[in-house]
């Protein structure tokens, strides 16, 4: 998404893409979500900043997706999933909305599934975590998904 001149088409596309809601759009903005529906319908121009974040967020989600896929060994591989952005934040370091995480997380997955490697998305469970974290030197949220069955039922 070009900054310069964003339509409000690819505003809502962008944000849509990234799995973002018009609250969060809004919130970020510091404006109404009225406002933000503006910008997407057309009624207001798109101001330079929200389009600036958005494709800065792009961006980021691009790098991460990619750096996942060169960094992944070949074999079985098992990403995570977090149900809130505090979770995430502690486990990896990202401040982005859950959503926005899980795509780029599924961007993977498919990519990988594409090169014919067994992939799949888990949900991280904090509980499970820290009971397997106590018997273990260096835990990670990566090494106790590694550790997870791959069992298919849910």
């Amino acid at each position: 998404m070009q900054t310069e001149g964003v339509t409000p088409a690819e505003l809502k596309t962008t944000r849509e893409a990234l799995g973002l809601s018009s609250d969060w759009v809004a919130q970020v903005g510091g404006v109404a979500v009225r406002t933000v529906r503006h910008w997407e319908g057309g009624a207001a121009r798109v101001p330079s900043d929200i389009a600036e974040r958005l494709e800065d967020l792009a961006r980021q989600v691009a790098d991460h997706v990619a750096s996942l896929l060169a960094a992944t060994p070949p074999g079985p591989v098992t990403l995570l999933r977090y149900r809130d952005e505090a979770t995430l934040r502690q486990a990896t370091g990202l401040s982005w909305p859950v959503s926005t995480h899980a795509i780029a997380q599924l961007r993977v997955i498919a990519e990988l599934r594409d090169r014919g490697m067994p992939a799949r998305l888990i949900w991280f469970n904090s509980e499970e975590y820290r009971s397997w974290a106590a018997a273990q030197d260096r835990p990670t949220p990566q090494g106790w998904a590694d550790t997870q069955p791959w069992d298919r039922t849910p």
